[in-house]
Order: C-alpha cells, then sequence, then structure tokens
C-alpha cells in the first residue's frame, strides 16, 4: 500500500473518531457548558443578534440559568466576581455566523475550528510526518466539549505560520486576528518580530513597521464598532483587567504558582509578572542571538512563559501545540547543538584565536543565559519566601474541619487569623485543594485592625468547592481593601466520618454535566423519555436549601414510561432511610403512574410504591423482585420508614457489596407531575 493510500487511511480514521469522541463527550458526558468564558461568548452572540453591544453586560443571569455556581465565577483577590465578557470581539464574532446557520450549541463551531486546523497540519505536514503531526490532538475534543474556546485563537495561529514565508502580510493579518479572538496570543509577537528581523535584513525596518500595522488593523477592525459604540465599557472588560493597577484574580492552574501554592506559599501577582517578564527577556535573548537552531520552538516559547504566569491554566499551554506541530513539521526539529553551543575539547592543537572573554562570549553565552534565568526564578522565590517567612502579613492557623450536613466533604472550616501589618485588613479566604482556590464565605466583614486576632467560621458556597473527606487544603487569606494575598495557611488534612449516606438533606447541590442541570450533590439524576426543558428536578425552599422538587411533564406514550429517578450507591444497611415527601399525583398502578423507592444490586430489586390509593401496606414477591406498596396521604407531607435489609434477607438474596438506593417518579399517562422531597435521612 502506497504512502499516500495509508495516509488518506489515516485520515478518515482519525477524523471519524476525533468526531465520535467529541458527539459522545458533548452529548452524553459533559451535556451543558462548564466554563463562564463559553457562557461570555454565548451572551456576547445574543447581544449582537439584538445590535447590541455585550461588553458592559453581565453575564451572571446566564450563568444562574445554566446551573452555575460560585465555585464556576472568576474570584479576585478581593473577593469580587468578574461577570463579564473578558475577550476581544472576534471571540465571539468568529461564533456568529454559524449561530445564525443554526448551531445554536457554541462547542460546536469551536469544534469547527479545531477541526479545521487538525486539517490545515495533516495537509501541509511532510507525507511522512502527516500521521505524526495530528497524533498531540487525540483527545482534544473532550476539552471542546468541556467548553475551552481556545481553538477559534489557535486556528488563526495557525493559518498565521501557513501564510509566513508565501504570503507574509495575510500571515501578520492573521495573526492579528488571532489576538483580536484572544488576548494572549500576542505574547508570542517579540519572537515573531525577531523572526522577521532575521528574514528581511535588507528592509527590516520597513517590513517590521507594515506588519505590525497590518496585525494592528487586524486586530481593531473587528473591535473598533464596539470601540466607538461602548469604549469605555469596551477598555474596562477588554484591556483594564491585564493593567498593573488592576485587582488581581486568584493564582491557580497548572504552573509555577499553583506549585508554590502547594508548598505553602503565597505570593502577590506583581511578583510572578515579574518573573515572567525575566523568563521573557531571557527567552528573546536566547532567540534573537540563536535564531537558526531555535526557529522552529517559536510557538514553545509562550508555553514556557507562561508556566511562570500567576494564572497558569491549561489551555494556556495547550493550545500553542496547534501552530507548533505545524512549525516542527515544516521546519524541522530545533538544532539544540547550534543552540546551546558549548565546547570542551579535551586536545586542541590549534590554540582558539581571540581573547578569552571572546571565546567564553561566543561558545558559552546562550547556555550561560539560560542557567541565569534558572538561577534568578530560584532566587526569586526562595527571596520571596524568607522575606514572607520573615515579614509576613498575618498568621493563619486553621482550628478544624466539619461536615454538618453529612455530604462527605468539608463545608465548614474555622480559621484563626492574626493581623502582623502595621493597617487594618479585611480578609477574604479561599481554599485550595486541587489546581485552583475556592473563594468560601466568612461569618464575619469586620476590617481587623493592627495587632488584633479573630476566629472565623468559613463556609463552602457549593458542594464543588467543599474539601473532599481525605484530601489536603490550605487557606489562602486576601486582603478586600488591597487586592493583594495576605498569607496561606500549612497543609491541613479534611478529617471527617464518612456517612453512610451522603447529602441526606438534599441541601447542596451541583452542577452534573452529564445532564447539563444541578443536582443534590453525591446524588445521580436520570431522565427516561422526557423532555429535559420541561422535566427534572428543582431546589425546595428559600435559596433552594430544603431538599428537592420532582417534575415530569409527559406527552409521548408511544415512547416509552416516562421517568424521573435521583439514586446513590450505598451498603444495604444504608439504604434503612426516612423519606419526608409531599405528592400531588393520584396513584394509578395499572397505568404507572407511581412514586416509589428502589433498592437494586444488578440482580435483585426491592420495590416500595407510596400510593394513596390504599389503606393498608401489602408485600408482593418474586424471585428476582419484590414490591411493597405503602399507603399515603396525596397532597400532604408523608413520613415513611424504608427498612430494605429485614426485607432483603427474608428472601434469602445474597448481601451485596453495594446497592443502589433510588427515589423515582414514573407515568405512562399524558400530564405534568410533583413530587417534593424534604429530606432522606438514615433511619
Amino acid at each position: 500500500m502506497s504512502l499516500l493510500r495509508v495516509n488518506q487511511f489515516s485520515l478518515g480514521g482519525y477524523v471519524v473518531s476525533l468526531v465520535a469522541m467529541y458527539v459522545f463527550a458533548s452529548r452524553l458526558v459533559m451535556v451543558g457548558y462548564t466554563t463562564d468564558t463559553i457562557v461570555g461568548t454565548y451572551m456576547a452572540v445574543l447581544r449582537v443578534l439584538q445590535l447590541q453591544s455585550p461588553y458592559g453586560f453581565s453575564i451572571k443571569p446566564l450563568l444562574d440559568k445554566f446551573g452555575f455556581s460560585p465555585s464556576f465565577y472568576t474570584p479576585g483577590v478581593n473577593g469580587s466576581f468578574d461577570f463579564h465578557i473578558a475577550y476581544p470581539s472576534l471571540s465571539f464574532l468568529s461564533v456568529l455566523p454559524f449561530y445564525v446557520l443554526g448551531l445554536h450549541d457554541v462547542r460546536d463551531t469551536i469544534f469547527i475550528f479545531f477541526a479545521l486546523s487538525i486539517l490545515l497540519i495533516f495537509g501541509l505536514a511532510p507525507p511522512r510526518l502527516k500521521s505524526v503531526s495530528v497524533a498531540p490532538f487525540g483527545l482534544f475534543p473532550f476539552v471542546i466539549a468541556g467548553s475551552w474556546t481556545d481553538s477559534v485563537w489557535a486556528f488563526f495561529l495557525v493559518l498565521t505560520t501557513l501564510l509566513w514565508y508565501r504570503y507574509p502580510k495575510a500571515s501578520w493579518a492573521s495573526f492579528g486576528l488571532a489576538v483580536a479572538a484572544k488576548q494572549i496570543a500576542i505574547v508570542v509577537a517579540p519572537f515573531l518580530l525577531i523572526r522577521l528581523w532575521h528574514e528581511n535584513p535588507q528592509t527590516r525596518m520597513r517590513s517590521l513597521g507594515t506588519n505590525v500595522g497590518l496585525m494592528l488593523a487586524a486586530f481593531f477592525l473587528p473591535n473598533l464598532p464596539f470601540i466607538i459604540s461602548t469604549p469605555a465599557s469596551w477598555w474596562a472588560d477588554v484591556v483594564a483587567p491585564f493593567l498593573p493597577n488592576t485587582p488581581a484574580q486568584v493564582p491557580g492552574g497548572i504552573g509555577l504558582s499553583s506549585l508554590l501554592l502547594d508548598l505553602g506559599i503565597a505570593l502577590p501577582s506583581s511578583f510572578f509578572l515579574v518573573l515572567m517578564l525575566g523568563a521573557s527577556t531571557a527567552l528573546l535573548y536566547l532567540y534573537a542571538r540563536r535564531y537558526r537552531g531555535l526557529n522552529s520552538l517559536v510557538f514553545a516559547f509562550p508555553i514556557l512563559v507562561f508556566f511562570f504566569y500567576y494564572r497558569s491554566f491549561p489551555n494556556y499551554m495547550a493550545f500553542w501545540l496547534f501552530p507548533l506541530v505545524f512549525e516542527l513539521c515544516r521546519l524541522g526539529g530545533p538544532n539544540l547543538r547550534i543552540a546551546f553551543t558549548m565546547r570542551l575539547p579535551s586536545i586542541a592543537w590549534h590554540a582558539p584565536t581571540g581573547t578569552f572573554l571572546r571565546i567564553l562570549r561566543q561558545r558559552l553565552t546562550p547556555t550561560l543565559m539560560v542557567v541565569i534565568a534558572l538561577t534568578m526564578a530560584l532566587v526569586g522565590v526562595s527571596g520571596a519566601y524568607m522575606s514572607q517567612a520573615s515579614n509576613p502579613e498575618a498568621t493563619i492557623q486553621i482550628n478544624g474541619v466539619m461536615d454538618p450536613d453529612s455530604i462527605g466533604a468539608a463545608t465548614l472550616i474555622n480559621v484563626t487569623v492574626t493581623n502582623l501589618s502595621s493597617v487594618p485588613i479585611s480578609p477574604i479566604f479561599f481554599v485550595k485543594y486541587g489546581p485552583l482556590p475556592y473563594f468560601w464565605a466568612s461569618n464575619s466583614s469586620v476590617p481587623l485592625s493592627s495587632g488584633s486576632v479573630s476566629s472565623y467560621m468559613i463556609g463552602a458556597p457549593d458542594a464543588l468547592s467543599a474539601v473532599p473527606r481525605g484530601d489536603q487544603f490550605h487557606i489562602l487569606v486576601g486582603n478586600k481593601l488591597t487586592g493583594q494575598l495576605l498569607g496561606e495557611s500549612s497543609s491541613w488534612k479534611a478529617n471527617i466520618a464518612a456517612p453512610s449516606l451522603e447529602n441526606p438533606g438534599l441541601k447542596w447541590w451541583v452542577l452534573d454535566t452529564s445532564v447539563g442541570s444541578k443536582v443534590p450533590f453525591n446524588w445521580k439524576l436520570s431522565l427516561s423519555n422526557t423532555d429535559p426543558v420541561w422535566s427534572g428536578i428543582t431546589p425546595l425552599g428559600v435559596n433552594g436549601t430544603s431538599g428537592v422538587q420532582m417534575i415530569l411533564n409527559y406527552s409521548s406514550p408511544l415512547v416509552g414510561l416516562g421517568n424521573v429517578a435521583l439514586s446513590q450507591k450505598v451498603l444495604l444497611n444504608a439504604t434503612s432511610v426516612v423519606i419526608r415527601f409531599n405528592q400531588s399525583l393520584t396513584t394509578n398502578i395499572a397505568s404507572n403512574l407511581i412514586f416509589a423507592a428502589s433498592v437494586a444490586d444488578g440482580t435483585h430489586t426491592l420495590y416500595y410504591v407510596f400510593s394513596d390509593q390504599t389503606a393498608h401496606q401489602t408485600i408482593t414477591s418474586y424471585p428476582s423482585n419484590t414490591t411493597v406498596i405503602i399507603p399515603t396521604e396525596r397532597s400532604q407531607w408523608n413520613t415513611i420508614r424504608l427498612t430494605p435489609e429485614s426485607i432483603w434477607n427474608s428472601q434469602g438474596w445474597a448481601i451485596p457489596q453495594q446497592a443502589t438506593l433510588t427515589l423515582f417518579l414514573e407515568s405512562g399517562l399524558p400530564g405534568v407531575y410533583y413530587v417534593s422531597i424534604f429530606s432522606v435521612v438514615p433511619a
């Protein structure tokens, strides 16, 4: 089989697998949006269709609509949240035509840009490298389904590399469009200018001026209507967040800042900005001096730069792979022997000419620059740590963790803060047990005067920010008055008891990406033969902290029974529970209109049917299942005690290692049915 045919089969199979993975992930695993960035893009598209500028509008109403809780927000060190679109206009204008054509899921458009990048890389890679060139992108459909929107600016960077040598002016225009989609693309601009300087020795200044002008024109062209219509809002949303005087956002990610936080070292954002600037300077010098050897790594340098950024998110690094892989396929790998020349000859028959300093400068400078840069980074980190340790602004002491609602995670923490600074502080608390710190609310907002000590009870705003049982965590404290971090606690372990049934009060909710809505934490929502727009669950009580309401809107008897169910996997002895509920429906067992509970192990099933049409409890047994009908009152609060273990044993069924406790509302009759469940607590 020829290489051409092999590549064709490879591309076909690869594209099919990418599409299959994306459809599976976006339609079954992550049904709804999971980042505020994509919600902001969606909001902007809707505003533009209404002939409005999206800048200045809050995305908070849409975040609530999509079931986002505070853990999905972007917090600042001063305790504020950013509810505005933070990117230039091409981030949403690129989506607009596809939305008009009927692609209303923004992720579908993002996937199209991803697919176009893949096709460009594969099509222009050398024949022997075509299959290898797209291998690094096999898992990207999952992150696109997870609402990462970076494929848009990555596509324009691929165009930049594609057009660089044949159509240089169009290449710089494409680069301007990449920056117009997301500001972080500008990081590679100095390296591209160095490349342009080396490749145009006769017309350097003219080339620089012309191409920079094209880049700026391409950036401002899509942004100009919004700059004219809402200049202050555009500046506040697109430019101001990156200025030094803007309150810093909470650090985190996968870079140096996150590593230091895990070590208990909380440094201000200004430190990382200086470190990032130093790393950029060292890389620029190294690239300028060893241009020929490092030319194919132009798009790798931003990955190293963002490692030192205080918000080094994975998408800030991963999407540079698109232009980087294209460059490596076209230009070949870097010549590290040229880039890092360091000759140590054992026998020199001819002494090298020139002075010792000249020889040292020619042969060792690039390597020394890298060593110096790394040394500066280490010295900077250690120096900042020593300064923080010797002159702390506050001390943070964790006193204990609690799980009062038995959700299997710490939701309350008692912490003591001592103000060691000479000015008052207003503590803002963040808890870090993963890549990102989460904001936690405090029971007091009174400023803490100099030299004072105060204890706080801080609480998780939602279940996602709660610390999982057994995990190590740190507490970061920011100052609301200055917008700077004050310090970080030592590591603490969330030693809490394992509840037999998690979240029995149904008070804690979290966004379930598999159904695209909020569900009680550690409970699984399942919908069968229903429209999720009209059927599902909603919280009960003030602020949704007192149970759940099931809603079944059933209108299609031909497709099977409609079903809304909440389930949790537990031990069999944990299925002995007391359920408090109110059902508004009239039970009709013949038509399968029921509210019921079940306990199943995959082989046997025990059903409890709650019926307002019977006055006495009945038990009907079969080899693999048993049904218990329990009398209840319609439109009244009922408190029912279930003891499945005794019935299970009486049937002679083997004790399973784990059973599934399920509450479900089911119907074979068209209509709208409601059941309110206040709690499901261990008996």
